[in-house]
Parts: C-alpha cells; structure tokens; sequence
C-alpha cells in the first residue's frame, strides 16, 4: 500500500502531482484509470490515479471519486484531491465525493494557489499572473469554461457541503494561530488563501497541529508541503533531526526575533534560570532535560534563550555585588553556563541536532571552547554580520553551526536563517 494517495481528474494533473512528490523524495507511479488499482505488489510510496472526470457528468466524477477514496479509507496516510490549477471541471462534486468516501471528521482544505505557476488566492478570488481567473483565457475553454474569479463561489455551485474561508492576513499570523481557526471552523470545506510556497507551509503546519483529518485539494504545492511535514523527516530519513538556538543576547531586537519566530513555527522555548547558571548549572540542566524529554516529540526548534521579555534582563552589577565578583565573572559564567547546556543537549541523543544557530558574540566563542573545536571553517554568510560555517576538531566535528550578533537584522531574521538552514544546509547533508 501506498503513504500517499492522490485523486485527480485527468492525467497530467496526476503526473504532475506525482512529479512534485517525487522532488519531495516519495517515489510516485501514475495510474491510467480508477479501475483495478489495489494491488499489493507495486512498492511505491505514492498512487496518483486518473479518474478522467473533468468534462464528465457531475454525478458521475462524485460516484468515481467518492468509490476511489473508499477503497483507500483507513489505508493511506494522506489524500490528496488534485484539482486544476485553473478551477476547471467538477471540483465541488468532487470534492464532495472524497468526503463521502472517507469517514467522518475529515476536512476538506483547499488552497488553490500554485506560485511558482502565477497562481495567488487573495480575498477568495484565484489570480494568474496577477489576472482575475474569468478574465484569463480559461473562461473559453470548449470543455469546461470557468465564469468567476471567486473560488468559493466556484465550488459552492457543485458542493452540497458547508464552506468556509481563512484570508491571507490570518495565514500571515503563523501556524499556531491559523490551527486554531482551521479548529474552529465547523464547515467539512475551508478555503484557504496562500500567495507564496511560504504561505502554503504554514497552512500545512497549521493542519499538522490541528491533529484533524484533512484531505488536500489543491493542483499540487499544498499536497507537497503537507507530505513534506507529515512524512519527510520521518519517513526519508527514519529521524527528526532538530535545530538548536543558543540566544545569549538581550536585546529587544532579539526578543522580537524570537517573538516572530515563535508564531510561525512549533518552537519550544526554554528560558534559563539566570541564578541557577550562577548558582547551581546542574539543576539547570536536569530542569531542561525534563522539559525536553516531555515536551521534544513534536517540535523540530528548541530555543534555549537567558530573556522573553525585558523584565527578564538582570542588572550584571547588582548580580556582581551580591556574589561578590566582577561582573564579567558573571557575564563570562552565563555565557559558559549556556555553552555546556547546548553540549549537553548535543550530547543526549534525545534530541538530535543538525544544525546550531548562536546570538550573541560571547556565547558563539564560548559555544565553540566547550565542544573543544580547535576551528569554525567558514562557508558561507548568510545575511551581513550572520555567517553560517561547520566546527573542526573536537567531538562534533563538522556540526552545522551559524553565528550571529545580537543587534543584527530585523524581527523576522531569526525566522529567515532557519529557513536558510533547512532549505540550504538541511538539503546538503
């Protein structure tokens, strides 16, 4: 049996599908009909199957697909409904028919936004290349004409299900916030917009922390992205590699990075007891272990950060006259206390590392001292003053690590390097 299982209505649509799925790393095979289409013998991670519904009778492509899907309810772990990128055919009976198929408590998301094809949802309506969809040449087509530019309106007029809409500004807050209106939301059909692939991979992560059903319709970025976060660390690489921040600055800037950040991913974020680096580092340590340990099996991010908020910042000089020392001592103390937390974290293979971010001047050279490296082998910079390079010597020999100071950048530029890092160096190894 097949992870992924894509339905679409002609056999291009499929092939392209399968293409995209195949970048993805799943091994695809295109089917030429519906019919005969279980068997056990042919080890491929994907099926896409032609229905050849698209200028059939709407009644028709509903039985098809609803009797496609069925056979697969319960056996898959993802379905795809492909649909035109150009809202062609019977996308609301279709759509209908997945649902049928499956048992309830599914939800239909569509995102019928392709970018990197001109195709963009703003306000519910689909424009290619910046054109409203009835003014382009689809509202022609002999077969299968397309007279509104508004998605919903599209599939309302073949769906006898419920539909709802989640706008771009809602997908523009993050996952965790647009999670909880996909939550919400009672209607089996959401529309979502998306203008970019980056909008499209919050949608999915969004789906992904909903822990609902979802069906994807979509003509292929959103089943990709959805694949990508339900099967792509796991299944390619049979671990969930980790990125670890190391954020020893105070500034606001980097509290707002850290803020930004927070709302478009899963990010468990530890803030360090200042007093215990001092005091006791090993409670400290056992204290991060039980969080990480009870909390590490869904986040990918774990941010170990000395401040959330600016309350959070402690006087050095106060701190030096109550520990009757300088405050370098302390400064120097919660650099080294950090440092030997991000060891021990490497260290403990229950969160495996890949790739180490560090904020901050003091905790980077002292990161870099307590894994015994005896040089940073520069590769790359990644935005001016953040440069992203690999460890020599040392027990982590080679480990992926990007350096920052603390007053660079803007509030989404912690956001953007671990973008880089999973589309540049997460790619590479």
């Amino acid at each position: 049996m097949p992870k992924i299982l894509v339905i679409a209505d002609d056999f291009t649509g499929a092939n392209a599908t399968g293409a995209l799925l195949k970048e993805k790393g799943f091994n695809s095979i295109s089917f030429l009909s519906y019919q005969g289409i279980i068997d056990g013998s042919i080890d491929k991670d994907v099926f896409c199957i032609n229905t050849d519904t698209r200028a059939q009778d709407s009644n028709y492509a509903y039985e098809i697909v609803k009797n496609t899907a069925s056979q697969f309810r319960g056996k898959v772990e993802l379905i795809s409904k492909r649909i035109d990128s150009t809202l062609r055919g019977n996308i609301g009976a279709e759509i209908d028919g997945v649902l049928d198929g499956l048992k309830q408590g599914y939800k239909a998301i569509v995102v019928a936004a392709y970018p990197s094809s001109g195709r963009i949802s703003v306000g519910g309506y689909l424009l290619v290349d910046s054109v409203p969809l009835q003014k382009t040449g689809v509202s022609k087509d002999p077969k299968t004409p397309v007279k509104s530019s508004k998605i919903i309106d599209i599939i309302k007029a073949q769906s006898n299900k419920n539909i709802g809409y989640i706008s771009l500004e809602d997908v523009m807050e993050g996952y965790n916030r647009l999670s909880e209106r996909i939550i919400n939301d009672p209607n089996e059909i959401i529309v979502v917009d998306a203008v970019s692939d980056e909008d499209i991979d919050t949608i999915a992560k969004a789906c992904m922390l909903s822990k609902i059903p979802i069906v994807c319709i979509d003509p292929g970025p959103f089943t990709a992205a959805m694949a990508t976060n339900l099967l792509g660390q796991d299944y390619n690489n049979d671990k969930k590699h980790k990125i670890l921040m190391i954020i020893g600055s105070t500034t606001d800037l980097t509290r707002k990075q850290i803020d930004y950040v927070s709302k478009q991913r899963n990010i468990l974020i530890w803030r360090i007891n200042i007093r215990n680096i001092v005091e006791n580092l090993s409670e400290e340590m056992t204290r991060i272990f039980d969080y990480v340990k009870n909390n590490n099996i869904e986040n990918k991010y774990l941010c170990i950060t000395t401040s959330l908020k600016s309350e959070d910042v402690l006087d050095l000089k106060l701190l030096s006259k109550q520990y009757n020392v300088s405050p370098n001592t302390i400064s120097y103390k919660i650099s080294d206390g950090l440092s030997k937390i991000a060891k021990y974290i490497l260290q403990n293979p229950i969160f495996k590392v890949s790739s180490v971010y560090v904020s901050g001047g003091d905790v980077s050279q002292s990161f870099l001292k307590n894994l015994d490296a005896k040089a940073f082998e520069i590769i790359e910079q990644v935005i001016p003053l953040a440069v992203y390079g690999k460890i020599v010597g040392g027990e982590f020999n080679g480990l992926n690590v990007i350096t920052k100071g603390g007053l660079v950048g803007d509030d989404k530029t912690l956001d953007y390097i671990v973008s880089y890092i999973e589309k540049n160096i997460e790619r590479r190894n």
